[in-house]
């Protein structure tokens, strides 16, 4: 428990910070020592409960509008990722985290511009995120990347993302306890670690205010092309 506490504690500082990141890299460190369904339970009951702690302060700040296409798509992904993941092994599952999140860092590294994104495609940018959330933990880059395309100041961005994946790491958690692919233990087993996850929290949100403005390319890219080369390494 004591090196989860330490990856835990880590994927806090990430989320504190950049205000996303935390159940991928979670979910990425945590495969190391647990199977790739308990990581994505445990992954996401943290990233709800370590989300609570980040809402002071943001609600001035959120694009309202953005936030409410966002929800209605990711919950419009629920059901078929629900049957996605009753398909699939635990190794098919953990190739997938790896290979989401390698991707969705390369995105990110590229800075990629489509300038024809625009707020009508939230609805399917809400979709793509509810489905990786569900099936992989890793609903934060597809949603960042959009967002990124979109023009956001850092801490509109920010805070749009922190309520959003609030709901989606409820609605996630929701679904897969339904279809049995989690157990309440891994849920349970992530009340202790939720301490270290805070910690973590509070390190990166002072972090945020002393250097605020974070490029996810020279934070987030590069964690996540790292940990997903070794989990598919080893």
């Amino acid at each position: 428990m004591g090196l989860a506490a330490v990856l835990v504690f880590f994927a806090g500082i990430v989320r504190g910070y950049c205000g996303f990141g935390f159940a991928i890299i979670a979910a990425l460190c945590l495969s190391f020592i647990y199977s790739p369904f308990d990581s994505i339970a445990i992954a996401l009951s943290l990233d709800l409960l370590s989300s609570l702690g980040l809402l002071r302060g943001v609600k001035q700040e959120i694009n309202k509008r953005l936030l409410v296409l966002l929800i209605v798509g990711m919950l419009g992904a629920i059901p078929l990722s629900l049957l996605f993941i009753t398909q699939v092994s635990a190794y098919q599952l953990k190739m997938m985290i790896a290979g989401l999140s390698l991707l969705a860092g390369a995105l990110i590294m590229l800075n990629l511009k489509m300038n024809w994104l625009n707020q009508r495609y939230a609805l399917l940018a809400g979709a793509i995120s509810g489905f990786s959330m569900t099936t992989a933990s890793a609903g934060g880059p597809p949603l960042v990347l959009y967002l990124l395309n979109l023009s956001l100041n850092a801490r509109e961005l920010r805070a749009t993302a922190i309520v959003f994946f609030i709901f989606s790491s409820t609605a996630s958690l929701m679904g897969l306890l339904y279809v049995g692919a989690i157990s309440t233990h891994s849920i349970q087993f992530s009340l202790l670690l939720f301490p270290a996850a805070m910690i973590g929290n509070l390190v990166g949100k002072k972090l945020f205010r002393q250097y605020p403005n974070p490029s996810p390319r020279k934070t987030i890219a590069p964690i996540l092309m790292l940990l997903a080369l070794l989990t598919i390494l080893f």
